[in-house]
């Protein structure tokens, strides 16, 4: 018939969840919001990664330094081509039927998530910094809450680590390798 070919789960699933993480980040990048700030004249404005100033009312413009915005957005930016890179490594190695794809997929996921949790520390420490060190914010900002594209950029992390554990592993036995084998009852005590 034909040649039984093995089926490895752990790293079809890597593959899926390093897909995910792409489609994650790139949301997370085309977000228009990872702060929401409420003010206490009742205006609720937002801020991403791509914006640096918001004119509040006319006599109030709240800016963010465009310096340590960029870093988190190029930081972010770079895990998505490490995410599509892993991606990519992780096809290549289902059908080459290798290991070594796989370790250079584990690895770049792990680098995509050490960019990711970098930026989502960043992000948050600079502008809460930011905001609570100037004397005008603290007068208008009533409070900030972190938005759903963060959350989103959250996840990704959790994706690509997934993704890298899987890629890492290791299937040594053929029974581990094959979940469609029909695996025969292993019998640990005797029946007298």
């Amino acid at each position: 018939m034909g040649e039984f070919q093995r089926i490895r789960p752990f790293k079809i699933l890597s593959v899926v969840m390093v897909t995910i993480a792409v489609v994650l980040t790139v949301v997370s990048l085309a977000g228009p919001d990872w702060v929401t700030a409420s003010f206490y004249e009742g205006d609720v404005k937002s801020w991403g990664l791509w914006w640096d100033c918001l004119k509040v009312h006319t006599s109030f413009e709240m800016c963010l330094s465009a310096d340590w915005l960029a870093g988190c957005a190029a930081l972010v930016f770079l895990s998505l081509i490490a995410d599509v890179i892993g991606a990519a490594l992780g096809i290549w190695g289902l059908i080459s039927k290798r290991r070594m794809p796989y370790i250079l997929a584990g690895t770049v996921c792990v680098i995509s998530c050490v960019c990711m949790v970098v930026s989502l520390i960043i992000y948050p420490v600079m502008f809460t910094n930011e905001v609570t060190s100037n004397a005008d914010y603290n007068a208008e900002t009533s409070d900030f809450e972190f938005s759903w594209t963060f959350g989103v950029a959250c996840g990704t992390v959790f994706f690509l680590m997934g993704a890298a554990i899987f890629f890492f592993i290791r299937v040594t036995e053929e029974e581990d390798a094959q979940p469609m084998k029909s695996v025969q009852d292993k019998s640990y005590y005797s029946v007298n």
